[in-house]
This record gives C-alpha cells, structure tokens and sequence, in this order.
C-alpha cells in the first residue's frame, strides 16, 4: 500500500479527527468537561506518537535489500548506524507517555501538550533525517509531513487559549 493511496489519505484524515473534536472542546468551555477532553487530546497524541514510533520500528525489523524502491542500503542490527532507527522507533512512544503522566501526575496538561509538541516535531526532524539517508520512501514522508502540520497547530492552538483564557465561540 502507498500514501497516495485513496484508502491512506482517507484513513490519515480521519486520525485527525479525535485532534480536531478534543482541541474545540478543550478550548470551548470552562467546566470539567473541557478538563475531560484536554486529557482525551493529550492521550490520543501519545498513542499517534507511539503509533509513529511503531512505523519506524517497524522499517528497522525489516531491512528489505538494497535494491528496493531505490532506497540506500539499510544498516543491518549488528551495525551501529541501526541503532538512530530503533531510537526513532520507541523514543516518540516515551514521549507520549510523558507527556501523560505530566498531564495526570503533575496535573500540568499545557506542559503535557508542549512536550507532544516537541514530540511531534522532533519525530518529523528524525524521519526527514532517515529519508535523507534512504531508509524510508518520500511518498510516506510527505504525507507525515501535512499530518504534523495540522496536529502541531491543533495543539499550539490549543496551549495558546487556554494559557491566555480565550475560549473559541461558534
């Protein structure tokens, strides 16, 4: 299956949704409802940066050969240039799970969505880092690219009102 593919386009879009309803509702009230889902939008970004993760894990597990889609020789396990792509693989679920216990534990939930800011943003940073050196197709990257946009700004959104007290009125 490939990015431009009808069904992961569709699919893409709609994993935004759950950002998209949980930002307006985080930001529309002042009541335990809007406290509900600001803690619904910090989960849901740290299960899609695991999910993230998960796609890098899996592009490392499967070294395909090098002659595959043009892409560079990917390192094998015994090679240490594999180990920034099991990194890339489970650093963006820490991240997230960070990111939740600050939002439950501390209860800090702005600085739970400025860590999956910085999550988000530097998940980008490392798989535009990995396609420069052929470990992953474009088609996949540009695609992640126009996601991240729309998660940052849901979620820079999101810290901006509620640090200043605005409320979105529809």
């Amino acid at each position: 299956m490939r990015a431009n593919d009808p069904l992961v386009l569709l699919l893409g879009l709609l994993g935004l949704i759950p950002f998209i309803v949980c930002a307006y509702l985080a930001c529309a009230w002042r009541d335990p409802a809007d406290a509900r889902a600001l803690i619904a939008l910090i989960a849901y970004g740290a299960v899609i940066l695991s999910f993230l993760g998960g796609v890098h894990w899996g592009f490392a597990l499967d070294e395909p050969p090098p002659s595959l889609a043009g892409l560079a020789p990917v390192p094998t396990r015994a090679d240490p240039a594999h180990r920034p792509r099991i990194a890339l693989g489970v650093l963006p679920a820490l991240i997230g799970w960070l990111a939740l216990l600050i939002a439950i534990l501390a209860p800090a939930p702005v600085i739970a969505l400025c860590v999956l800011i910085a999550g988000f943003l530097a998940t980008n940073i490392g798989e535009h880092t990995a396609h420069r050196r052929g470990w992953m197709p474009s088609r996949y990257l540009w695609l992640r690219w126009f996601l991240t946009i729309v998660v940052v700004a849901l979620l820079v959104t999101t810290v901006v009102l509620r640090v200043s007290g605005a409320r979105i009125v529809l």
